[in-house]
């Protein structure tokens, strides 16, 4: 296990990290939502490549990062532990994974609350149908707790592009700050293990909420703490939205 590295600015705590070597520094039961876009189909956001399992599917190199096949059952049963009873875990998938991923969840004694979908209101190119949709599968841990009406289950966004583009799998900003505030109290701590340039962290703190963030590669981690340190300039000390129970 490698030391990790620490940065904090006021409420984003910044890990640069291992996800499986920084969970050791998260307490059982101390977070109220998890959510993350996991390195199944580009790898750059956390996994190093000897942590990857090569199962089903060859992998295969692209500008820098390895594509394919990430080992699912050595990360979910930690967001499991860290997770508060009652509180929710968001995962962003694409078709391949949804499976494997939605298979290792359910081992792992989540329960089962939502299949949602994200649309790109762009198309991506493929060997058959031309791809316009990624998926959020949303889970529970233990009893239900109550959230906001949180509209329908197909969230139409626009992918980021330019400045707002900062990591090739960039996730729209708005879009989680939707999931956030369905599902969050103002000041509860959110997690995302494989932070990549830091969108979630973003969210929560233009929501008033805490932040925990995992990266293991030093280019997004120093991206992180710019981004967040950015926001820190931008934003007032008292947050304004989200301060209603669900």
């Amino acid at each position: 296990m490698k030391k990790a590295t620490v940065y904090t600015d006021g409420a984003a705590t910044l890990y640069h990290a291992d996800f499986l070597d920084a969970a050791g520094s998260i307490q059982d039961n101390s977070i109220d939502f998890v959510f993350t876009d996991p390195p199944f189909e580009l790898t750059g956001g956390g996994m190093k490549h000897s942590k990857l399992s090569y199962q089903g599917g060859e992998i295969f190199c692209k500008n820098g990062f390895s594509t394919k096949g990430i080992e699912f059952q050595k990360w979910v049963p930690e967001i499991y532990r860290v997770l508060k009873h009652g509180r929710y875990f968001y995962v962003m998938s694409n078709d391949r994974n949804l499976f494997s991923l939605h298979a290792a969840c359910m081992e792992n004694h989540f329960q089962f609350c939502e299949l949602l979908v994200m649309d790109k209101k762009m198309t991506v190119p493929s060997t058959y149908y031309p791809k316009r949709a990624e998926f959020i599968l949303m889970y529970r841990k233990g009893n239900y707790r109550k959230t906001r009406f949180c509209g329908s289950t197909i969230i139409e966004t626009k992918i980021p592009r330019g400045k707002e583009k900062r990591h090739p799998t960039e996730k729209p900003v708005s879009m989680i700050e939707h999931f956030i505030n369905c599902s969050t109290l103002e000041n509860e701590i959110c997690l995302d293990p494989f932070m990549g340039s830091c969108p979630v962290g973003e969210a929560c703190l233009l929501t008033g909420r805490k932040f925990i963030g995992v990266e293991i590669e030093k280019k997004w981690f120093q991206t992180s703490q710019e981004r967040i340190a950015a926001i820190h300039r931008k934003i007032p000390t008292t947050p304004q939205t989200g301060g209603d129970r669900p």
